[in-house]
């Protein structure tokens, strides 16, 4: 039987009231429909998690009482921070939902040459607090503790200048745009797996030749999946999932 998973921001001692915001009380009373004695667990989205009973079943803000702590699901052996070109309409909805599920640390939305984002840009807090839950009913889907922190779009030439300078920098360039230097997943493959990592992926209309080479500038590899052009909202998934392969870190 599937125990249902809740997020709490702050978890308190073992034997203490958990009062849940509206939102994950809505789905525990409402969608749900869980009474008061039901067990399930609770994790605060910086990994710690713990067992929980249902004391309070107010379908408004319910109250649990923590339990003792559980061990959640692994979290990857490399951190990766995945800078994502904002999309028009909800694409980087899903993008957040997959990277998340695919154990990135960190998401940073890019504005770059060719974003065509209809305004998500500059859609400011009400977006990020979208964003935000998006990946949270990820975690709770997927297994994890850690909810990846959603940072405010910053500029393509933002991003690669404050990338964590001990990271492996990777920037996905569509087939066409690849070089003698580009990088391969099989090249990958064969190099000691890093600690963390830096991936930038760009819009639907590709990288600039000026942003190519800003980013080879500031360390960044180009990396290639194959002789195919993945949709912009595609490509974050395929990548993520195949550098997890090549870094035997699923």
């Amino acid at each position: 039987m599937t125990t249902h998973r809740f997020y709490a921001e702050r978890l308190p001692a073992p034997g203490s009231a958990v009062r849940l915001s509206a939102e994950e009380g809505r789905h525990l009373g409402r969608v749900l429909r869980l009474r008061n004695g039901t067990r399930v667990l609770i994790f605060d989205g910086r990994g710690r998690q713990h067992e929980a009973m249902v004391t309070d079943d107010d379908s408004r803000r319910p109250v649990l009482q923590l339990g003792a702590a559980v061990a959640a699901a692994p979290e990857p052996a490399v951190d990766v921070t995945l800078g994502m070109t904002v999309l028009k309409g909800r694409k980087l909805d899903t993008v957040i939902r997959d990277a998340t599920t695919l154990g990135v640390t960190d998401i940073v939305p890019l504005v770059t040459r060719h974003t065509h984002s209809g305004g998500n840009e500059r859609a400011g807090g009400r977006l990020a607090d979208r964003w935000r839950g998006i990946a949270v009913a990820a975690a709770k889907q997927c297994g994890r503790a850690v909810v990846p922190t959603i940072h405010s779009p910053v500029t393509f030439g933002g991003f690669i200048e404050s990338a964590p300078p001990q990271a492996v920098r990777l920037l996905l360039v569509e087939p066409a745009a690849a070089g003698a230097s580009t990088a391969t997943t099989d090249v990958l493959r064969r190099e000691p797996r890093p600690n963390c990592a830096a991936l930038a992926i760009g819009p639907e209309g590709g990288w600039t030749d000026d942003e190519i080479r800003a980013a080879e500038a500031a360390g960044f590899r180009p990396l290639t999946l194959g002789r195919r052009t993945l949709r912009a909202e595609t490509a974050p998934l395929a990548a993520l999932a195949i550098l997890r392969f090549a870094w035997d870190d699923l």
